[in-house]
C-alpha cells in the first residue's frame, strides 16, 4: 500500500466530498454504478492523542447524539499495516457521505489532522471499458486523499499489490471528472490501497 503523502484543488474536503453525492446520484441514473452500504475513514493512531485514544466514546457522541445525528453504525478496525478504519454503514447514500466527512472532520478539529489519510466509498460498477470488455457489479472504491482534496477509483483484482484493474479505474475516472467529481489529475497520485476492510 502507498501511504498518501497540480490541481485547482477544492477549498475543504466539505466542498470536495459533497461531489460524491451529485456524482452518484447521476451515475446511478444512467445505471453505471450502484453504491454500497459501506464507507471507511483511515488514518494512522496515536495513543497520545486523547480524541484518538478515546474514539469509540466520541464517534458514539458524534454521530448518535443531538440534532441531525446520522445513526450510521461504525466499527473500529486495525489493518496489519499498522492504520485504523473507521467503517461505517449506512444504507443512506447522503448520510454515508455526511458521516464520513463529520468523523474526518472531528479527527482533524481534534488536533489530528496530520493523522488523517483518506477515506474510502465502496460501489458496484457495471458498463464497458476501453479494451470492449463488460464488467457487471464489479467491486470499485472511490478513495478521497485528504493531504490533495481529490478523488480517484480503485479497483482491486486481489489482495496483493498491483492487481487492479487499470481499464476500469480509467473509465471511472473519465466518467467521475465528467459528472462533477473532484478526480485527481496524476495518475501517478492514484495510490493502491489493497486490504481494504470491507
Amino acid at each position: 500500500m502507498g501511504i498518501f503523502g497540480g490541481s485547482k484543488t477544492p477549498k475543504n474536503d466539505w466542498s470536495a466530498m459533497s461531489t460524491v453525492i451529485k456524482a452518484e446520484a447521476k451515475l446511478q441514473a444512467l445505471g453505471e454504478i450502484t453504491p454500497a452500504r459501506r464507507a471507511g475513514v483511515i488514518y494512522r493512531n496515536d495513543d497520545e492523542n486523547g480524541f484518538l485514544k478515546d474514539i469509540d466514546r466520541e464517534l458514539n457522541t458524534i454521530l448518535y447524539v443531538g440534532q441531525g445525528a446520522t445513526k450510521t453504525a461504525f466499527e473500529i478496525e486495525d489493518d496489519d499495516r499498522g492504520m485504523r478504519w473507521i467503517v461505517l454503514e449506512d444504507g443512506n447514500f447522503n448520510d454515508l457521505v455526511s458521516s464520513v466527512y463529520t468523523v474526518g472532520n472531528a479527527i482533524s478539529a481534534n488536533d489530528a489532522s496530520e493523522n488523517l489519510l483518506a477515506a474510502v466509498f465502496e460501489l458496484y460498477f457495471t458498463g464497458t471499458v476501453e479494451d470492449n470488455t463488460y464488467r457487471s457489479g464489479l467491486r470499485t472504491y472511490w478513495i478521497y486523499r485528504y493531504d490533495r482534496k481529490t478523488f480517484y477509483p480503485f479497483v482491486p483484482t486481489g489482495e496483493s499489490e498491483g492487481e487492479r484493474d487499470r481499464p476500469t479505474e480509467a473509465r471511472m475516472g473519465h466518467d467521475l471528472r465528467k459528472h462533477g467529481l473532484a478526480v485527481e489529475k496524476s495518475l501517478t497520485e492514484w495510490m493502491g490501497l489493497w486490504g481494504i476492510p470491507f
